[in-house]
């Protein structure tokens, strides 16, 4: 049975092509002859394909045309270049279970919330409310991104994770508010991404 890495279709179509030294050559022949149909197929499509394309001759566009394509292909690359991503890390700027709360406090919009905590970045506040079930020992977590200085508030995926093991995900919607719900106590790291900025938060403990 011939070495699959000698019918390969890199070196089928260096084979072709006349890519191959001689000793090279003759090993792909011997190993073709005793292919199995499949391979004996896709040689004779290769065959195929090779006589056609050199026959085929494409012609030059006019110059105008070509300098147009161009211009419009840098124009849409320059649309698609990927953002530097920056990767922050927030600090806790409040805790509610620490001190009371400052007048102005910004909120992520729930009234009397169990527990409360921000942190900050350069561009945004990310504000945690930590409510307690009625039905359980187990917890909701509920947030919202809240940009800084008139920024544009950018879509936002949150993952929650414990150690190295992802929990659950959700999306921040037009508000930049997101919701984990039913939470055991406990660690927990969050991480908040959008196409701009990557931004991880320090284990939070969920407690009651």
């Amino acid at each position: 049975m011939p070495d699959s890495n000698t019918l390969n279709f890199g070196r089928l179509l260096d084979w072709i092509d006349g890519r191959l030294s001689a000793d090279e050559a003759a090993a792909v022949a011997r190993a073709a002859e005793q292919a199995d149909d499949a391979t004996r197929a896709e040689i004779a499509w290769l065959r195929a394909f090779r006589a056609v394309s050199a026959k085929t001759v494409l012609a030059a566009p006019p110059r105008e045309t070509h300098a147009a394509l161009v211009q419009r292909f840098a124009e849409y690359a320059q649309q698609r270049r990927p953002s530097l991503l920056r990767r922050l890390v927030a600090s806790l700027s409040f805790d509610s279970g620490l001190q009371p709360a400052a007048a102005g406090l910004r909120s992520a919009g729930i009234q009397e919330p169990a527990r409360q905590l921000i942190y900050s970045v350069e561009d945004a506040d990310i504000a945690l409310n930590i409510q307690p079930r009625q039905q359980s020992q187990n917890l909701d977590l509920i947030g919202q991104i809240l940009p800084k200085g008139g920024a544009i508030l950018e879509r936002f995926s949150v993952d929650l994770m414990q150690g190295d093991t992802a929990i659950a995900s959700a999306a921040a919607d037009d508000l930049g508010e997101f919701i984990f719900e039913d939470l055991a106590p406990g660690l927990y790291e969050i991480g908040l991404r959008s196409q701009q900025i990557d931004v991880r938060i320090a284990p939070v403990e969920l407690r009651r």
